[in-house]
């Protein structure tokens, strides 16, 4: 059910910054894995959802030299998320594992099944 292609946009508490991507979640409920991208950052991690709630952890690595991501001009960083998920969309609140006063909210979007 949660399984799929889905798109997303990240909201940083930062300067009213936006962005969007791509994340494909394969093995969910259970011990799910994502990866996914835009034009500047790629995305690997994992989540757990477990009756409508989601949590996890992402790392999001920077492969255009040029991009910057919502929170700046930052290689990578691991964002810890919690959140609520149906079956077509989701939304959580994020933030940097050593920087917590960084904040994004992340709304997802399902479009495929795997």
């Amino acid at each position: 059910m949660y399984n799929g292609l889905w798109t997303v946009e990240f909201i940083s508490t930062i300067q009213n910054r936006t962005g969007k991507g791509v994340l494909v979640i394969s093995g969910a409920p259970s011990e799910g894995r994502l990866l996914g991208g835009d034009s500047a950052y790629y995305y690997s991690g994992h989540c757990k959802i477990d009756n409508n709630k989601l949590s996890g952890m992402i790392i999001i690595i920077r492969h255009d030299p040029t991009g910057i991501s919502v929170f700046g001009d930052i290689d990578s960083f691991k964002l810890s998320f919690s959140g609520q998920v149906d079956k077509l969309h989701f939304s959580a609140a994020a933030t940097i594992d050593n920087n917590p006063q960084f904040k994004i909210r992340i709304v997802g979007n399902k479009k495929e099944d795997l």
